[in-house]
């Protein structure tokens, strides 16, 4: 069975997804394509960007619905020179596939068509209808399972398996990811007469150094997920080196751990932290404006180690001989975002190291993509005798 999982993976990773601009339109032709000998039942929309989602629909023996959820779009590749391989080569060595998405997640994605091929080909039914959704735009603000999330099949959800890559753990929750961009407005002059100008690159700076400060006062840490973080990952300023600086553009990506009942509020703490901080540089500085826009806003979720959901799981790897432990995963997932909108139990589970996501000569392990797909008929066949969530 490797080689026809390698088969799909490439053709997955060699169909480019890179997001900008994400372009998975011609993903989801080349899945509907590779599904058409067993005559799918599946919804396409496109989105306004240019991007695509699918809904495949596998009918249940109950007409309840568990949903298994994966991404089309990646990351940018890069620069080709920091590979080994060309990342769209889908470059095998022994088990091991190179190239971009190949952990992030199309190998979570070739698991999922393979689960669906494997009950179309047995002509049975599974004890729960199955909802297939493959997304778009997760790497950016999560437009497709958005637009999903709307579609009346996936309301009627009452499960949910993310397959991102935790290495084929239970991945029992994820951090929270708030995406602030910082515009600071100063004056710009000849930089021999800074002193005529107000430079909105330095009082950014200053602004970025107060607003840490302040933020990591309140950080919190979590068992399994560690300390929260506070990263500045972008700058846009100045256009000649002899030019003070008149725009600037700071960019920080936060993440936060779960707080019970405390989420939601705790983001729009941070929010306001960062609006304070602009009005109280704007009053420092004379002709200086600065203002904050949130891009994206996710908030940290998890399961409780002890729910029906997570133990039922359990008992049924161990009853096929797979000790299966849990993990948290510090990236976001289209579970923050569906978790906003129905109260449902999830695990994000798949095959690859997260550590793989979104570097070089990223790669997955078909032995282990192999092991995700037994494992997902282990569980939804677990459900024919007892009810998992």
């Amino acid at each position: 069975m490797q080689e026809e999982i390698f088969n799909l993976l490439k053709l997955l990773i060699q169909t480019k997804t890179e997001n900008p601009p994400g372009s998975e339109d011609a993903l989801t032709d080349h899945i509907l394509e590779w599904l058409s000998p067993w005559d799918p039942q599946y919804k396409k929309i496109w989105l306004e960007s240019g991007g695509s989602w699918l809904l495949l629909q596998l009918e249940g023996e109950r007409e309840e619905y568990i949903g298994f959820v994966g991404h089309l779009d990646t990351v940018p590749a890069g620069n080709k020179e920091t590979w080994s391989y060309d990342p769209f080569e889908a470059k095998r060595i022994g088990t091991a596939v190179y190239g971009r998405g190949a952990a992030d997640m199309k190998g979570g994605i070739a698991a999922m068509l393979f689960l669906y091929r494997y009950y179309r080909e047995q002509q049975k039914k599974p004890p729960y209808g199955i909802l297939f959704l493959f997304t778009a735009d997760e790497e950016a603000q999560g437009k497709g399972i958005q637009a999903l999330c709307k579609q009346k099949e996936v309301q009627q959800m009452k499960a949910m398996f993310v397959c991102e890559p935790t290495g084929n753990k239970l991945g029992i929750g994820e951090m929270g990811t708030l995406w602030l961009k910082f515009s600071i407005k100063g004056k710009g002059c000849h930089a021999a007469m800074s002193h005529l100008g107000v430079n909105a690159l330095e009082e950014g700076i200053y602004l970025i150094e107060k607003f840490k400060k302040e933020r990591m006062k309140t950080c919190k840490t979590h068992p399994m997920l560690g300390e929260e973080s506070c990263s500045l990952t972008k700058i846009s300023a100045g256009v000649k080196i002899n030019i003070i600086p008149e725009n600037a553009e700071i960019f920080l990506d936060i993440r936060t751990v779960p707080q019970e009942g405390k989420i939601d509020q705790r983001h729009d703490k941070i929010v306001k932290l960062a609006e304070t901080v602009c009005k109280d540089q704007m009053k420092e500085k004379e002709g200086l404006t600065a203002s904050v826009t949130v891009l994206t806003n996710r908030p940290a979720i998890e399961m409780k180690p002890e729910s029906a959901f997570v133990k039922n799981l359990q008992q049924l790897g161990k009853e096929a001989n797979r000790n299966l432990k849990v993990c948290a995963v510090r990236f976001f997932t289209d579970a923050s975002i569906v978790l906003g909108k129905m109260e449902i139990p999830f695990v994000i589970f798949g095959p690859g190291n997260p550590e793989e996501c979104h570097k070089a000569d990223e790669k997955n392990d078909l032995i282990q993509i192999e092991e995700a797909i037994e494992l997902y008929k282990i569980f939804i066949e677990g459900m024919r005798k007892t009810r998992a969530f």
